[in-house]
């Protein structure tokens, strides 16, 4: 299946594999994807990704078809289909 993938307020993450992008991977779920980019491109995107847990660090939400950040909890249960639209954006906070 093929998934659009965009990073916003990410510019490391946007340089390792593109502000917008598509991207072919088999069946799978929001978790499996991070697991895929993981995969394809190694320590690079560990450090940008996952915390030091092995999680996506907090500072990163995901989005999916525009629907609302999607509670954590559910990474590992929201499956992906074809044409499905993911954005990682970077958590900013401030006031």
């Amino acid at each position: 299946m093929k998934i659009q993938i965009e990073s916003i307020g990410l510019p490391t993450l946007s340089k390792l594999i593109g502000k917008k992008t598509q991207w072919e991977m088999a069946d799978g779920t929001l978790a499996d994807l991070v697991a895929h980019i993981v995969g394809r491109h190694g320590r690079p995107a560990v450090k940008i990704l996952l915390d030091q847990s092995g999680q996506l660090d907090m500072a990163i939400q995901v989005m999916v078809n525009d629907e609302g950040f999607l509670p954590r909890s559910q990474y590992s249960q929201r499956m992906l289909k074809d044409g499905d639209s993911v954005k990682f954006m970077l958590l900013v906070g401030g006031g």
